[in-house]
């Protein structure tokens, strides 16, 4: 069931009275909660709800194990141990194919024909992200005093639905700290929870796919018929369709956890203002760079070895980073060009240090995301490079939906510079509209935009990473 459904609008309606009315009592309220994210997964995947749930109870015994170990030196080792075990179903599932098919391939170019064994098993949705939040779970194991073992505790971490399919990471430590909160079971600022819910919706069902079907989706699948005009158009449109894809989405599940009681982490700052990659990636998918930083960049030494072990270090990152999206060499190759792209800004820094204007250097950072997006977006490598030869092919025409692109590119500019004064503005017209007024105004405009959008449910970018 989608976030973007008339479907998950009637049982949104259905729920959160249900879950607000059990406020006086916390723990019907938690196990509620766990109930629907446990209803609303196997509602994708029955057999995957099943196995969440063998993976929490693991989980939930290796944090107890690594907690209870007294020596500090021990518990970094079984944190390590836990982790290495956890992440097997992640890798198995998501990359062993990948890697098996590349080395029979390079096998097979030695003249050794050596068959190696299929491992049969289908990635669930969100996988990525639940796996990430259980290392975050384990790790905040390795850091407290055990005082409450409740199994309930990683059963609703791992299974919180609005962060369940595609992030933003959740750390547990913010998680639980919310959890014990007075504020967890009732709606906090519900205002901006309505506008926020409304803002994503919009982005993602109408702005989003906009972009997609008129500019995106024919480029990618027919590159090698794309002229100069085309591709640019199609190259500026999937930047757009992207951050306004997976911004939505995480407009929306903030909201939702909004009317929760918790605050989710902060995924996006504006990143096509960026001066710099070392600025974009403060701004874009912030809990995940946040994330790759803690556990992969700062362990490999971070920059206290450095300068040259220090750029090795972003590139290592920068290149799971790409991997973590998908078992595919467009990633990989996206998170190369990332990493090449970051670790020759340091070294322009350093030899030479002129600074640009923040105009040319935002132009700069913008044409080399949407550059290396192309990778991100292509079914294959041959794909993204027969896209490209189209910038040499000058027979295209402009037209008028390339105008109306142009147009819409620089309204997004334009609001995006002023984004905080409108959210404040649009949030103060929405404090106007108490009670039901609001509640009826804001389900009203959700059925509108969700009726007149395209046929179909949309599915959101980020479920497949």
């Amino acid at each position: 069931m989608s976030f973007v459904s008339i479907e998950f609008v009637f049982t949104a309606l259905v729920f959160y009275p249900i879950f607000w009315s059990l406020k006086t009592n916390k723990s019907l309220q938690v196990y509620f909660l766990i109930f629907s994210g446990y209803v609303l997964y196997a509602s994708w995947s029955p057999g995957s709800a099943v196995a969440l749930l063998y993976f929490t109870g693991y989980i939930w015994l290796a944090g107890r194990w690594i907690n209870s170990a007294g020596d500090i030196g021990k518990r970094r080792l079984l944190l390590a141990s836990g982790i290495l075990v956890g992440m097997v179903w992640l890798l198995v599932s998501k990359y062993y194919e990948f890697f098996r098919q590349s080395a029979v391939e390079v096998l097979l170019h030695l003249d050794l024909h050596i068959l190696l064994p299929v491992v049969d098993i289908v990635a669930p949705v969100g996988i990525s992200f639940f796996t990430f939040q259980a290392i975050s779970y384990l790790s905040w194991q390795s850091q407290i005093e055990l005082q409450d073992t409740r199994f309930a505790k990683p059963l609703l971490y791992l299974a919180f639905w609005p962060t369940h399919f595609a992030g933003p990471i959740f750390r547990a430590k913010d998680f639980f700290k919310q959890l014990s909160q007075d504020d967890f079971g009732s709606p906090i600022h519900t205002e901006l929870a309505v506008y926020y819910i409304f803002l994503g919706t919009v982005q993602k069902v109408v702005l989003a796919n906009w972009l997609g079907s008129n500019f995106v989706d024919e480029a990618f699948k027919y590159p090698d018929t794309q002229n100069a005009v085309s591709t640019l158009a199609a190259v500026l449109g999937y930047a757009l369709q992207i951050f306004l894809d997976f911004s939505g989405y995480t407009l929306i599940v903030t909201g939702l956890g909004l009317l929760l009681g918790f605050t989710l982490p902060i995924n996006f700052r504006q990143p096509y203002l960026a001066v710099s990659l070392k600025d974009f990636w403060r701004r874009w998918h912030i809990s995940l760079s946040m994330f790759i930083r803690d556990y992969v960049y700062i362990p490999l030494g971070g920059n206290r070895f450095g300068y040259i072990r220090a750029q090795i270090n972003i590139m290592i990152a920068m290149l799971i980073s790409g991997l973590w999206h998908g078992a595919s060499n467009t990633f990989i190759v996206w998170g190369a060009i990332h990493a090449i792209g970051m670790a020759g800004q340091n070294l322009y820094k350093k030899l030479i240090g002129i600074k640009f204007p923040a105009l040319v250097s935002r132009l700069m950072t913008f044409s080399f995301v949407c550059l290396a997006w192309i990778f991100f977006r292509a079914d294959s490598t041959d794909t993204a490079l027969q896209l490209i030869k189209g910038f040499s092919r000058y027979s295209g025409k402009f037209g008028n939906q390339h105008i109306y692109l142009l147009l819409f590119i620089a309204l997004f500019f334009i609001l995006s510079a002023r984004k905080y004064y409108y959210e404040q503005r649009v949030v103060h017209l929405i404090k106007l509209m108490r009670g039901w007024k609001m509640t009826a105004v804001a389900t009203l405009m959700i059925f509108m935009v969700i009726w007149f959008g395209p046929s179909g449910v949309p599915e959101f970018i980020y479920y497949r990473f």
